[in-house]
């Protein structure tokens, strides 16, 4: 090789090397440099006496997550594995019809299928479980609802491809439900058959989210006040007004939040209002931790619900219906002391038909 084609080569390598990170300082004000990804980036190290092992192994986890173009070429990605091969990025989400995604993750395709009913040996703890919180809770004169939210898998299996289909006649949850209300009496609250009601008249869950939307979430939180002795108007007596607004979090798993909001039919989704507020007050709004509300609801009993993300949905609506309402979210924020502390009048367990596993866990007592 010549000293010329030499210099060439060497000068076409230093371009391709530093070349898009000059492009991309030029080009940063006017392209989109949020996080995309599902997780936290790697900060950049600061070398120290500590860390001269580790440095280079770190500096390199650092660049690699800010490399130039980072969240754009991983979006490309993901838009070709959509489009071409029909198929998602992330094994966490499966492409439905009707550009619709779902979750596979927390067990929600085998909770539709059928294929993951507990042992007798994991009911009977359950069991245990919840008659021993529905004790202690009793000996405080608490009333005490287990609240179960549909997975958007089963409500909407219609959109899910064709591969997946039902292999048990029961699921998990109405496994769960049935050996309750037998084996405990406990009062539990599964609001599909009320979502299935409404489920072709109107989008109830995000499609690129897993969780239901506004209106879902009232028909849920009607369902649970129902059970509590308060009636609420009908959905037909609502005021139903449609919006784009939507969750990505499926969409953002698969790094496509921006093309989904940018390429793909925007969503129908519902602001809900025609119901009494009874001058609903937010003292404290939190999601990761704490739901607190007041009201002037003739209803002056107290509601404790720990709660997952499904419950945020509902919150407006229940709180509405109670003078005081507490909601703490079960992970990481929820203590037993808390019961004594707020006093309240009743309280629920609210949790997402995909996280049942909690059930073998969750246990108030003495």
């Amino acid at each position: 090789m010549t000293k010329k084609k030499a210099a060439a080569w060497i000068i076409v390598f230093a371009l391709l090397v530093i070349g898009p990170g000059i492009i991309y300082h030029f080009a940063e004000p006017y392209i989109n440099t949020e996080n995309t990804e599902n997780r936290q980036l790697a900060e950049k190290p600061v070398l120290s006496r500590d860390n001269l092992q580790t440095f280079a192994s770190e500096y390199n986890s650092y660049y690699n997550d800010h490399l130039a173009f980072r969240s754009q070429m991983i979006e490309a990605n993901s838009v070709l594995s959509m489009n071409v091969f029909r198929d998602s990025s992330s094994s966490s989400v499966v492409l439905g019809k009707n550009n619709w995604l779902f979750f596979t993750d927390e067990g929600s395709i085998e909770d539709y299928k059928g294929t993951n009913l507990y042992t007798r040996e994991q009911l009977e703890l359950i069991k245990d479980n919840i008659l021993s919180t529905k004790a202690y809770l009793e000996a405080r004169g608490i009333e005490f609802i287990l609240m179960i939210p549909s997975n958007k898998e089963e409500i909407y299996s219609d959109n899910l491809p064709d591969y997946i289909r039902k292999r048990g006649e029961q699921t998990r949850a109405e496994q769960v439900i049935s050996y309750l209300r037998e084996e405990t009496g406990i009062r539990i609250v599964y609001p599909k058959e009320e979502l299935m009601a409404y489920k072709d008249q109107y989008d109830l869950y995000w499609h690129y989210d897993t969780h239901w939307n506004y209106l879902g979430a009232y028909i849920g939180a009607k369902a649970l006040l129902q059970e509590l002795g308060i009636q609420v108007p009908q959905v037909e007596e609502l005021t139903i007004t449609p919006n784009d607004f939507s969750g990505y979090d499926l969409a953002n798993m698969m790094n496509l939040r921006d093309y989904y909001k940018k390429n793909k039919p925007a969503e129908v989704s519902y602001d809900v209002t025609g119901y009494p507020t009874n001058n609903l007050a937010v003292i404290q709004a939190i999601d990761a931790t704490e739901l607190i509300y007041q009201s002037d609801s003739p209803d002056r009993r107290r509601l404790f619900l720990v709660r997952d993300s499904f419950a945020g949905g509902m919150a407006p609506v229940l709180a509405s219906n109670f003078a005081y309402t507490y909601m703490p979210h079960w992970n990481g924020c929820f203590e037993q002391s808390m019961i004594d502390e707020q006093q309240p009048d009743i309280f629920v367990y609210e949790v997402v038909e995909r996280r049942l596993d909690a059930l073998l866990s969750f246990r108030l007592s003495e």
